[in-house]
This record gives C-alpha cells, structure tokens and sequence, in this order.
C-alpha cells in the first residue's frame, strides 16, 4: 500500500495539479490587486515574445458573481499548443473553481473546487484529475474559535487511501503566545498546489 502511494504522489506531482486558478493564465499575466471591483467586460490580451505566440480572454461579471479566463498559447520552435481555461462562480457564500489544462504535450489535468464559507471559517471539497485519468479527492476545512486555529487538508485516491494529509492547531495564550501543532502525512506539494494557479512554461518540453 505504501509503495502505491508513493508512485501515485512522484506521478502527481509531475502533473502540476492545478484547482482554483487558472494555471497558464495567471502564470502569465498575473494581475495586480486590485484596489476597486474590476468592471464587468471581456478582455484579451495578445501574447508574442521570443518562444510562444497567443492570447489570453478574461471574462467577469462582478455582479452575477462570475469570472473566466482561457488561454491558448503556440510554441515557436514546433507548433505544439498548450490551453488553459478558469471559470469561477460566487453564490450564497460558495465559490465554485473549475480549471483545466493541456500542456504542449497533449495531456490534460483539471479540478473543480467548492469553497463555502461557515460561522467560523471555511469548508472545501473537490476533484483533482491528471493525464492518466487518476483523480484525487480534496476535503478540508478552517475553523477559528476561542483563540484556537484549526485547519485540516487532505487528498485520497479512488481506493479511500490518502494520499497526503496536513492538520494544524494554533492556540493563542492571553499573553500571546502562540502554541502550534503541526502533523503531517505524505507529499506536501500536493496539498500546497491544490488549488493555486500553476501554469505551462513556455521554454519547457511538456
């Protein structure tokens, strides 16, 4: 069991796993935070630099609580394409992230991660999918009360096994002091990916 663990964390790790942003977009053209809602409207932003041709279309509606983005991008030394795409939707305090990418070299990985906010904090729960067709499932949660912090994360493979697990308590003393509690199982790149932006670099072979 622990050999089949690890041979699905070094595969999975080498997907770059993508779930609540959106990969090659952000990785590209990251935008500065924004210190106003940005107006609702379609984008498009062309990319031509030394190695990789493109573009890259934002789409958002502040007020329906949506937002998408999708980029295609073609590589100069041998016509491979790599796509990406985002789309987000806000409602009755969930946020809903579906990504998806095709790296340069025809495979395909995505997620689709629900985020819904609690009295204390936050649950989410999702999908993650590689190029081979295995799928890893996400649950986690923060929670924040009486002056302790926990959060729990973990992902499982299709069997119930996990894969990889982190769990943190933080007490803070009345004179502030902080106490941590840290444990964690498996590959942490896994979890700490999970959900952020990861992207196809131009100059790479995938």
């Amino acid at each position: 069991m622990a050999a089949r663990t690890a041979k699905e964390g070094r595969i999975l790790m080498r997907i770059q796993m993508l779930a609540c942003a959106s990969m090659l977009a952000l990785m590209l053209v990251a935008p500065a935070t924004a210190q106003t809602a940005p107006a609702a409207g379609t984008t498009t932003k062309a990319i031509d630099n030394a190695k990789v041709t493109g573009t890259i279309t934002t789409t958002r509606d502040p007020a329906a609580g949506t937002f998408s983005r999708d980029a295609t991008l073609t590589r100069k030394s041998d016509g491979a394409t790599a796509t990406a795409s985002i789309d987000r939707t806000r409602a009755d305090g969930s946020t809903t992230t579906t990504a998806s990418r095709t790296g340069f070299n025809g495979q395909t990985s995505s997620s689709q991660i629900t985020r819904t906010r609690t009295e204390t904090g936050f649950t989410e729960a999702g999908t993650l999918t590689g190029p081979q067709g295995n799928t890893l499932t996400l649950n986690g949660s923060v929670a924040r009360a009486n002056g302790t912090l926990t959060a729990n994360r973990a992902l499982t493979n299709a069997a119930g096994d996990t894969v990889a697990s982190r769990n943190l308590t933080a007490t803070r003393a009345a004179n502030g002091q902080v106490t941590r509690n840290l444990t964690t199982t498996g590959p942490q790149r896994l979890l700490n990916r999970a959900g952020r932006p990861m992207g196809v670099r131009p100059g790479q072979p995938r």
